[in-house]
């Protein structure tokens, strides 16, 4: 046991239940993205679906069926992203906390054999 007085008004701690609870947070977030990107994969529109009834238009169903595969596609891939990045913050958050408590735990040990030496 060691000299220190964790306890005191004096000590300074970083709030590591706090951080590790954010990261739960986080860990949550990117499952439900996960789901999120899921169900827009899913969704798909067919050519029929982008048909007109006016066809001396310009634009033609193909060419809107092209534009809605593009932005899904788009927005499909920045789903998945998001579910890698809210994960990242998670395991950053947790690694925050472990080092915040390794940090402290030898700061005070090493105040220890300073005090005593």
């Amino acid at each position: 046991m060691t000299d220190y007085n964790w306890y005191s008004h004096d000590a300074v701690e970083a709030a590591v239940d706090g951080i590790r609870d954010e990261a739960k947070k986080w860990f949550g977030l990117s499952d439900r993205m996960e789901q999120v990107a899921a169900l827009a994969a899913d969704q798909n529109l067919e050519l029929t679906a982008f048909a007109v009834t006016d066809l001396s238009g310009p634009v033609t169903a193909a060419d809107l069926k092209q534009g809605y595969d593009k932005m899904h596609h788009w927005l499909t891939d920045l789903f998945r992203q998001a579910v890698g990045e809210f994960d990242t913050f998670g395991k950053a958050l947790n690694k925050c906390a472990d080092w915040y408590e390794n940090s402290d735990a030898n700061a005070a040990q090493n105040f220890d054999e300073i005090a005593t030496s």
